[in-house]
């Protein structure tokens, strides 16, 4: 279901639409718990009258922008409850982190598939390139002579599966594996930094993810899929998101993960 249909279920901006609920997080424990009709329909009305409103560019009412911010802080206590801890930070952190920049478990990128084998393909170009006379190579996923090199052609879309194994993109952003869902919600694609120094025979490295915790205006038209329950999926349009930041409920920010790496 696009934005234009939320928005046509929804109150169309009433401004005699009911009092904003409370406590989001109950009524999601409600859904999730009891699949409680009554509270999904509550919470999905409220955020498609929320959607109208942010379409609208209206100012939103302190109780508005409180359900809002508690959606997110709801969203933290799911994650954490579904195991991913790292999707649960940043959403509370949108809210709550006031911008600041959040460095996560660097264990979610760690442990990829397609992250192992970006770091094994570029520790390959390292070991084979490394200039004599220098100590330090400094290189990305996304530096042309790694990623049109032979070290990065079977990384590409087309050679590998993407459920279970992700792929390097032509702009060199790795594309995470699908049936990953830890990593699937805390970061979609992003580009991989190292620094590598020579010690006699053996190499560290010293890698490095950067995002940015941000979600597309409504021009993009995307909606994000909150499960709570079987057939109960609430629909967060990114735009109404996005419009957080508009009205001092949200704010985004930087976000990443580095770790060191010794080898032969």
């Amino acid at each position: 279901m696009g934005i234009d249909r939320l928005i046509e279920k929804g109150n169309k901006c009433s401004e005699n639409r009911e009092s904003i609920p409370g406590a989001p997080l109950w009524h999601m424990g409600k859904v999730a718990l009891f699949a409680s009709e009554k509270s999904f329909h509550l919470l999905q009305n409220t955020i498609d009258y929320l959607t109208c409103k942010s379409r609208a560019g209206k100012s939103f009412a302190d109780d508005e922008k409180e359900f809002m911010k508690e959606i997110f802080e709801a969203l933290w206590w799911g994650g954490k409850y579904h195991g991913f801890p790292e999707a649960a930070q940043l959403a509370n952190h949108y809210v709550n982190g006031e911008g600041e920049p959040k460095k996560l478990d660097p264990d979610v990128y760690k442990t990829s598939v397609i992250v192992q084998d970006v770091m094994a393909a570029i520790k390959n170009y390292i070991r084979d390139s490394f200039p004599n006379d220098k100590r330090i190579f400094i290189m990305k996923s996304s530096s042309p002579s790694f990623l049109f090199s032979g070290y990065a052609k079977e990384l590409k879309q087309g050679k590998r599966q993407v459920n279970k194994e992700g792929y390097l993109q032509h702009s060199g952003t790795l594309l995470k594996e699908q049936s990953n869902g830890r990593l699937k919600n805390t970061d979609h694609r992003f580009f991989l930094d190292v620094i590598a120094t020579k010690e006699g025979e053996s190499f560290l490295s010293k890698w490095k993810v950067d995002s940015y915790y941000d979600f597309a205006d409504f021009q993009k038209n995307d909606v994000t899929d909150v499960p709570l329950a079987k057939g109960m999926v609430l629909r967060l349009p990114d735009g109404l998101s996005h419009y957080l930041t508009k009205i001092g409920v949200a704010k985004e920010f930087k976000y990443g993960a580095e770790w060191e790496e010794k080898w032969h």
